[in-house]
């Protein structure tokens, strides 16, 4: 991952100090879908409805870049409290960045290929409320946790522009990451009983479908 970054880094100086460049910036909404694998606490699968911002830029020799910035709320049945089943709701935030080749098909289609880093954090709280038969009474205390979820991807993304003006386009892309690393927090109070807990996330995707408008200047 070092290296790859490294060489995308020199790339990105070397073209763009030889190129002239088109730029556009936009915003699209978005759905990820994540299967993460935790170790020790199995697979994760979350939905992430989101809007996000995009900027994407093109050389003149077809180099292209791309980046993303998105946030939104976030849906799972895995993270949960302990033997619960409650689908769990959350927040999370991407970021993205890319790097490939586009090409025109005709006066109106801009489509490109690009190599995909991304970086991924996600928040869960959860708050339950126990009861408990006591000899002098019922007896009740709050159950709460914290997951917070950091993750990185490399993979595909496809990206497609088409124009409606010279200025304003409509835009459309899809990723495919393979999850390469990342970590699990668990941290919460159980009766009063603190507790904290760490699980490496490795493996799995993550599939990123996204719509949305761009404006070119």
């Amino acid at each position: 991952m070092k290296k790859f970054l490294f060489l995308f880094v020199m790339s990105l100086f070397c073209v763009m100090s030889l190129s002239a460049w088109e730029h556009s910036a936009g915003l699209e909404l978005s759905a990820p879908f994540f299967s993460v694998n935790a170790k020790d606490d199995g697979t994760k699968n979350v939905i992430e409805p989101q809007g996000k911002l995009r900027y994407f830029g093109r050389a003149s020799n077809g180099f292209c870049l791309s980046a993303e910035l998105g946030a939104g709320g976030a849906f799972s049945k895995n993270f949960s409290l302990e033997n619960e089943d409650a689908t769990a709701k959350g927040f999370g935030m991407t970021l993205a960045f890319g790097a490939g080749y586009a090409f025109d098909i005709g006066e109106r289609w801009t489509l490109a290929a690009l190599g995909s880093l991304s970086l991924d954090w996600l928040r869960f709280k959860y708050k339950k409320e126990i009861s408990a038969s006591l000899s002098s009474g019922k007896a009740t205390a709050e159950w709460t946790q914290t997951d917070n979820a950091l993750f990185a991807g490399i993979g595909l993304e496809l990206f497609a522009m088409f124009r409606l003006t010279n200025n304003i386009s409509l835009a459309a892309s899809f990723a495919a990451r393979f999850i390469d690393g990342g970590s699990l927090w668990k941290s919460g109070t159980n009766i009063g009983n603190d507790y904290d807990e760490t699980y490496d996330l490795r493996g799995n995707f993550s599939l990123v479908p996204s719509f949305g408008a761009t404006w070119t200047f």
